[in-house]
């Protein structure tokens, strides 16, 4: 039955999204709520599920089960959110300001002001990920596109930087 709109979308009748849409919407939904256990990060899969349905619609071949197609997709992007949810730390500063460098609250702020003027964007950016995030630095090296040779270097050097800052600074 799928099949049958999905055809005439491809052809050009936008108006059969919404058929399309309403035949698969509780199996993607409830396939991503499976999966994530959060209903609010289901219906955030099912945005890009339908997303990437039509950017790739016209990859689907005609004639095998459409709902299955629509289904993997949804399954696709539930468990790459899962997996990013799962390696992402919600951090709070005031609790864990060891990570930070400092045990006052208030130090915080003037670090990372310290870091962001005194470090270049990708020493930055790899110290935060490190520290802030709790990535690898081959992890790392995947995100930024670089060796992870040069990502233990920027890290080095950005502490290096720190340490001597701090000094100057007197903390």
């Amino acid at each position: 039955m799928l099949d049958k709109y999905i055809k005439k979308f491809i052809k050009g009748d936008e108006s059969c999204f919404d058929e399309i849409y309403r035949q698969s919407k509780k199996s993607v939904y409830f396939v991503a709520l499976s999966i994530l256990k959060d209903k609010h990060l289901a219906e955030d899969v099912m945005q890009t599920t339908y997303l990437k349905v039509l950017k790739n619609i016209n990859s689907y071949t005609v004639g095998t089960n459409a709902l299955a197609w629509i289904v993997k997709i949804a399954k696709n992007e539930a468990l790459n959110l899962k997996k990013t949810r799962m390696r992402e730390e919600t951090v709070d500063e005031y609790e864990n300001l060891s990570l930070f460098g400092t045990k006052e609250p208030d130090k915080y702020g003037e670090l990372t002001d310290l870091a962001k003027r005194i470090l270049d964007e990708d020493e930055f950016s790899i110290l935060m990920l490190v520290t802030a995030c709790g990535y690898k630095r081959r992890e790392i090296a995947i995100m930024l596109d670089m060796p992870i040779p040069t990502v233990t270097w920027k890290y080095n050097n950005a502490l290096l930087k720190m340490r001597n800052a701090l000094k100057k600074e007197g903390y």
